[in-house]
């Protein structure tokens, strides 16, 4: 079999000698050097690698091998830009590529393409009588062409001769050998020979010829000869693109263990090529290919166990493959077992455990990884808080464009955390990590914009990004884009809109959303009045403990406003208000004690609960205070105080006190005697249908 050769130099120096080798056009040498840097892990050697299977460089061009090498390199790079630019080359490459052929060529697969088809039940083409009819089906490789060098007789070919002679670079040597040993049948020549002919050793490359002799090596059940036929397949090289027939052969080889054959299998089932789509078959190939330890099939199996496809979802079975694909230094399976030990679903939960994970992870150059560390540093999650180290992890994840790592990096900087205050770059970040879609740096850079932290005050745009946040379900977002509906703040005033959206807030528990949407059913205010509606949501706010929430359901319950009138269960919510110091609810419960209503009466603690209440100005609260005053009741007779109390709950508009205040004016209690303004002042109880004022008002006027 063709082998490559490790080079006896440091990495870094391999693949400066592959870079020169590449540009000088030795390709195959090229790729000798980065298959085996990439095998060790090399991410750049991979990047490298995934072009030269996208291309046909060096080796046989094999969609599927540049898919697997691009998700390796992608997977471990730090750089998201290098991964971007490998992509756009092997997409340019290809393009270029296509142009230049009359044939079709297949596309290189992506990295990591998502399994988007309905999955149907079907039968999948296993049965001998299916893989017969395929066969039967396929067309056959032309027959081989006249040998290209010269050749020797068969009695005097040998095989191992003609591999030293290959591994001398005498290619030609190496065909006089291998040439007549697999026109008589030599399995192991006719793949030799398949391989010269797809990379160009010695001879012109030629695909055509390369499937011939892969098809004969193939037919007499060499794994690999019928894994490099299925890629030839698949691709359209050499032969006409097939997905049936690559399917036919990738099971061929599978049968036999050939693990990138069973991976790939796995792959076409779930993508629905050549097959229909079957993520129970998928999964049934992924996991014989990660059986035999194949790290990224490992790492898909645990995804399908975790998510459910092919399966039912089985958090045991995904952590134990995740687990194996982690003892092989697998960054995303550290990463992803983390998230199981900061929730503690399937182990016991251990933020340090996943702490060391996200760091390992990390150290491999995964960005979410660097993201979370700086996270745990931050704070304080599975290891001591330290702001300088969260920033350098922060900082090098934002660099990777990871929004929400630009998001905490901004918080640190605006409060001066670990780094130097910096609002101006603060509010960059937030900026940055909101356009690229993070609802918490959405919700900030509302928060900075409103309040004007940013240098500038800008309601509308503030608005803006609130709304944006929202639309993602930020709970808080949620409740300010309402409040701003509702007041017209930043944009055009819309009840209607505010209440959807304090409905979506309140929904997730918060409280003054949760408040304002019963003030809206109340009030009958972007939405029809409804006050069983209303009583429902101050019912879930005063459970929480809200004082405001506690007094307006004391209310309802005192007025039967949305339900059944009970005294008591007024008396009881005053009471768990006024517990807090709502200055309404001690009012309120004031004149509950003096009028005996739901408790026993008790004037004493009617009086000292008004006197409490004082700083409210409830007009109630004041013209009771004012009786007491005036006539004496539990406090010594103080007109003065009487007339001004009646004053204060007058000017609100309070008809009882408009009264009073104008009896005291007509008989000059607490004020010189004016009956002017002693009629004015019934004049003004009179109009709200105040029956003492009338009489009064009456008799003034018609002595």
């Amino acid at each position: 079999m063709l082998s490559s050769f490790m080079l006896a130099a440091e990495p870094q120096q391999q693949f400066e000698t592959a870079v020169a080798a590449y540009q000088q056009g030795d390709y195959h040498k090229a790729a000798q050097i980065w298959q085996a840097l990439a095998l060790e892990g090399n991410t750049k050697a991979q990047f490298e690698l995934a072009k030269l299977y996208s291309m046909g460089q060096g080796v046989e061009q094999d969609a599927l091998q540049a898919a697997y090498w691009l998700e390796q390199a992608a997977s471990n790079s730090t750089d998201f830009a290098e991964s971007f630019r490998a992509q756009q080359d092997i997409a340019s490459g290809l393009q270029q590529h296509k142009s230049q052929q009359a044939g079709v060529v297949a596309e290189a697969l992506p990295a990591a393409v998502p399994d988007t088809s309905t999955v149907k039940t079907a039968d999948a083409v296993s049965s001998a009588a299916a893989d017969s009819a395929v066969a039967q089906a396929s067309a056959k490789p032309t027959a081989a062409k006249p040998p290209e060098l010269a050749v020797l007789a068969l009695t005097e070919a040998n095989f191992d001769i003609g591999m030293r002679a290959f591994q001398r670079q005498r290619y030609d040597e190496a065909y006089s050998h291998w040439y007549p040993l697999a026109q008589a049948g030599e399995v192991d020549a006719q793949f030799n020979l398949a391989a010269m002919y797809a990379n160009g050793y010695g001879i012109q490359t030629d695909d055509t010829e390369a499937a011939h002799w892969f098809s004969q090596a193939a037919e007499q059940g060499m794994a690999q000869a019928q894994y490099q036929l299925a890629v030839a397949h698949a691709n359209g090289k050499g032969l006409a693109q097939d997905d049936a027939l690559a399917v036919y052969w990738y099971r061929k080889a599978a049968e036999q263990q050939y693990v990138l054959a069973q991976y790939n299998l796995g792959f076409m089932y779930a993508n629905g090529r050549g097959v229909t789509q079957d993520d129970a078959s998928a999964l049934l190939w992924y996991e014989r290919a990660a059986a035999q330890g194949d790290v990224d099939a490992q790492y898909i199996v645990a995804e399908r166990y975790q998510s459910g496809r092919g399966a039912p979802a089985d958090i045991n079975q995904a952590i134990g493959w995740y687990q194996r694909a982690l003892e092989q230094g697998h960054a995303r399976a550290g990463y992803q077992l983390a998230h199981y030990y900061l929730r503690g679903q399937g182990v016991a939960k251990n933020e340090s455990r996943a702490f060391d994970l996200f760091s390992r992870a990390a150290s491999q150059g995964l960005i979410e990884a660097q993201r979370e560390l700086g996270i745990s540093y931050s704070i304080g999650r599975g290891v001591r808080n330290n702001d300088s180290k969260a920033v350098a992890a922060l900082e090098a994840a934002c660099n990777g464009r990871d929004a929400t790592a630009c998001y905490y990096l901004a918080v640190h900087l605006s409060e001066g955390r670990g780094v130097k205050t910096d609002e101006a770059r603060a509010a960059l970040l937030f900026e940055q990590a909101a356009e690229a879609g993070d609802m918490e740096a959405q919700f900030r850079l509302g928060v900075l914009l409103s309040q004007g932290d940013s240098g500038v005050v800008d309601e509308a745009a503030a608005f803006d990004w609130f709304k944006r946040a929202a639309a993602q379900g930020h709970a808080e977002a949620q409740y300010l884009t309402a409040l701003r509906l509702a007041n017209g703040t930043g944009t055009e005033q819309n009840d209607a809109e505010a209440v959807k959206w304090y409905q979506r807030a309140a929904e997730q528990g918060v409280v003054f959303a949760q408040y304002n949407l019963g003030f809206m059913y109340g009030a009958g205010r972007g939405v029809a009045q409804d006050d069983e509606k209303a009583l429902y949501w101050y019912s879930k706010v005063a459970a929480t403990g809200d004082a405001d929430a506690q007094f307006n359901l004391g209310l309802r319950y005192e007025t039967g406003k949305g339900v059944r009138q009970d005294d008591k269960q007024a008396v009881k919510w005053y009471q768990k208000a006024a517990d807090q110091g709502h200055q309404r609810a001690l009012a309120y419960l004031g004149y509950m004690y003096e009028k005996g209503y739901g408790v026993s009466m008790d004037e004493r603690k009617a009086f000292d609960l008004y006197q409490q209440s004082l700083s409210a100005r409830v007009p109630r609260a004041l013209t009771a205070l004012g009786l007491f005053y005036k006539n004496g009741r539990q406090v010594k007779a103080d007109d003065k105080k009487a007339a001004e109390l009646f004053l204060q709950a007058a000017e609100q508009g309070y008809a009882n006190a408009q009264y009073n205040l104008g009896w005291m004016y007509e008989y000059g209690r607490g004020v010189s005697k004016d009956l002017a303004k002693a009629r004015d002042w019934y004049q003004r109880a009179a109009e709200q249908s105040e029956p003492l004022a009338q009489a009064q008002l009456s008799r003034l006027l018609n002595p």
